[in-house]
């Protein structure tokens, strides 16, 4: 099964949740990624890009989502969490096409630890930005899940529908992150944490959205699928917010949360260099 729409957040978010992601570093790492804020924000929709490039990035595609209930039941306490264990339980085939996204954290964030530790500055900010990428597509409830996109109950088209037109219309200015951060040493356990926590949550959007399906006439409900067509400004999308942009929200602001620490603990991890001085 290849996922249609396995774009986390729409690109306009996914910028706004690494910006605010900076924001909450308050470390000699803030400082020096605060300097380099807006390449932070505006390269953070890369890992989108470069799965259209697939010559050149022919793995991309799975490390954006875990299909987790394939795997496994709920709460998926028995997939493994190491990589070699879960490549001989599973095999590399069903692990691209079920999603591989905690693998994908593991992998930028140990490279994140090597480069602040060798003091490859310039490295770790395009690695970095990326990890924020990974984290915050395991925030959105349909990365995390084989019905993706709605399409198993008769929501096709939901995923984009909630996850890009819902925030870029009503929660573009809306986020107001704040909390402490994580203190972690194991990126895929805690990764496995937020994927246990966005999945419950697609039950709650596919009832908001089958309500907002009922504004749609019959015979145009086709078009919620059709990404070519739309909806921002519709009744549907108003009633997607009403019931769920709370939700939104709140896996908007988390997610900011978990990739500020991410990148804290992995500066953590490399001994807390000193950045250079711009």
């Amino acid at each position: 099964v290849t996922h249609q729409w396995a774009y986390g957040w729409g690109y306009t978010a996914h910028r706004l949740i690494n910006r605010e992601a900076v924001k909450l570093l308050n470390s000699p790492l803030g400082e020096f990624f605060s300097g380099y804020i807006n390449y932070i924000s505006e390269h953070a929709v890369d890992p989108d890009l470069w799965k259209k490039d697939k010559e050149n990035h022919p793995n991309e595609y799975p490390g954006h989502f875990i299909d987790a209930d394939l795997f496994d039941d709920y709460p998926f306490k028995k997939i493994p969490r190491k990589w070699e264990d879960v490549v001989n339980k599973y095999g590399k085939k069903k692990l691209g096409s079920w999603g591989t996204a905690p693998w994908r954290i593991e992998e930028y964030y140990y490279q994140l630890v090597t480069q602040f530790r060798d003091g490859e500055w310039i490295k770790a900010r395009l690695t970095a930005t990326a990890l924020g990428h990974y984290v915050s597509d395991i925030h959105v409830p349909f990365h995390t899940c084989a019905n993706y996109n709605g399409q198993l109950t008769g929501n096709k088209g939901v995923h984009k529908r909630w996850e890009a037109n819902m925030v870029e219309e009503f929660l573009l200015d809306a986020m107001n992150t704040s909390g402490r951060l994580i203190d972690f040493d194991d990126p895929v356990s805690q990764a496995f944490l937020i994927v246990e926590e966005s999945f419950p949550y697609v039950s709650t959007i596919l009832t908001a959205e089958t309500k907002a399906r009922e504004t749609v006439p019959v015979h145009l409900r086709s078009t919620i699928s059709d990404w070519e067509v739309s909806m921002i400004g519709s009744e549907y999308i108003k009633v997607l917010y009403v019931e769920t942009g709370a939700l939104a929200l709140s896996r908007m602001e988390m997610a900011s949360l978990r990739v500020a620490s991410y990148w804290h603990s992995a500066w953590v991890a490399a001994g807390k260099p000193s950045p250079p001085a711009r």
